[in-house]
């Protein structure tokens, strides 16, 4: 009987730590630090949640240094205090309808200067995760480092 208590108790520590393909959260682990992923992918509403948290790259061209004007991005977690930059997919013109706002890309002020000395169409590659609001859903991608892409 010990022997078997024993057991039970050991497949039920194992099955704690194994969460499985979805992790304790329900959405996928988080692939290994640095993988690419496809922006587009990264910044679809179906798909950001399973990279919030994680360490990604994504390869974006660049719009322009700054935010899009009159557009708040207070509801968007990890936002504050960090300078935002426009992108898009790769070879992807921005769009010009009236709520069409490309992807904001937000990168700590001490690691912004290589934004300001970029033209419009550079290819980057992005390092960081997503960042998603509550409804209506926001999504940004906040950078931990933005180099230009080889």
């Amino acid at each position: 009987m010990k022997r078997f208590a024993c057991i039970l108790v050991v497949l039920t520590i194992v099955a704690c730590l194994d969460t499985g393909a979805a992790g304790q959260s329900g959405r996928p682990k988080c692939p290994p630090p640095g993988t690419e992923v496809p922006f587009a992918k990264v910044m679809n509403e179906a798909f950001a949640t399973d990279y919030v948290g994680c360490d990604i790259t994504a390869k974006v061209e660049f719009v322009a240094a700054g935010g899009t004007p009159s557009y708040s991005w207070h509801r968007v977690k990890g936002t504050a205090g960090k300078a935002p930059f426009r992108v898009v997919v790769p070879g992807q013109t921005p769009g010009g309808g009236p709520f069409d706002v490309p992807p904001h890309v937000f990168i700590a002020k001490d690691k912004a200067d290589v934004i300001f000395n970029l033209k419009k169409g550079d290819l980057l590659i992005v390092r960081g995760a997503p960042s998603v609001s509550e409804a209506p859903i926001e999504i940004a991608f906040i950078a931990t480092g933005v180099r230009r892409a080889k």
